[in-house]
């Protein structure tokens, strides 16, 4: 029994020091990069887009209890791209995203369980541009990319209904998601004992390129999002007094088919104007 103590512990570690670590390697590499490609064309600008979620339970025997729902989110933010090498850029973005959990089924024909959870996203993509042509004269680009993900999760706000509210001439429960709550929870909350706010995951990506101005560049891309870290490891989504009989099981991750559009400005704005002259001189015989 203490080998397997000791096992849990050790594998709890080593997920807390990956967790904590990951950022600060992942800085680490963006800075080396920046100062080493400091002559390296860099991109900048907004981005929008949406993508189509649901949640992955670790449980095999409760992926087949429960029915779980695909589900729309979107995100909004700003990314940055700098070429590392001549067709091969590293791209990085900060988005804030809105990720849903939504459950239903189980062995209470009233349960359903909607539960909206809000990140700060970091996807970091390693990617390689190509060329193909459409007809004779059209060209376009493409691209492949693949890298980590860094989810930081700020909190949520769920829906929740069952036959022990019904008892209560409850039609529905509304709650909102707490963090490490030592004191008595709330009706309206669930709180996580244990969470795991800094998740981690794998992106693989793919996109059109659209550079009309030159300086200007649209991609509109696709991105798989697999989730590697669970909601919680060790912490059930207990709520208050009222619905103290129904836990919500936090063993889960986070996948997403994601869409989005970016908008770039090239920063190297001088390289527009190289091989240009700055003022018009005439040339020509002087008149005697």
């Amino acid at each position: 029994m203490n080998v397997r103590n000791d096992v849990f512990l050790l594998r709890k570690f080593n997920g807390n020091i990956m967790v904590k670590l990951t950022p600060l390697f992942l800085t680490a590499l963006l800075s080396i990069l920046f100062k080493s490609n400091a002559e390296a064309q860099i991109l900048v600008g907004p981005v929008v887009g949406t993508h189509v979620g649901w949640a992955s339970y670790d449980d095999r025997d409760l992926k087949d209890f429960y029915d779980v729902s695909p589900t729309f989110g979107f995100h909004a933010g700003g990314s940055v791209a700098f070429r590392v090498q001549k067709r091969f850029f590293l791209q990085t973005s900060i988005l804030y995203t809105q990720k849903e959990k939504k459950i239903s089924g189980g062995d209470d024909g009233m349960f359903s369980n909607s539960l909206r959870n809000r990140y700060i996203d970091m996807p970091i993509l390693y990617t390689a541009e190509f060329k193909a042509r459409l007809g004779k004269d059209k060209i376009y680009k493409w691209y492949l990319g693949v890298g980590p993900n860094v989810s930081y999760w700020l909190g949520g706000k769920g829906t929740l209904a069952n036959s022990s509210l019904d008892e209560n001439l409850i039609d529905e429960l509304k709650y909102k998601v707490t963090f490490g709550k030592q004191t008595e929870v709330g009706e309206q909350e669930m709180n996580v004992e244990d969470p795991n706010r800094v998740q981690l995951g794998l992106n693989i990506s793919a996109g059109l390129i659209f550079e009309p101005m030159g300086i200007h560049k649209f991609m509109l891309t696709t991105r798989y999002e697999h989730g590697h870290s669970f909601l919680s490891r060790s912490s059930m989504g207990v709520f208050g007094e009222i619905n103290a009989q129904y836990q919500d099981e936090l063993k889960v991750r986070n996948n997403a088919f994601v869409v989005s559009l970016y908008y770039f400005i090239d920063l190297k704005i001088e390289e527009r104007h190289k091989g240009k002259s700055t003022s018009k001189i005439k040339t020509g015989k002087k008149k005697r």
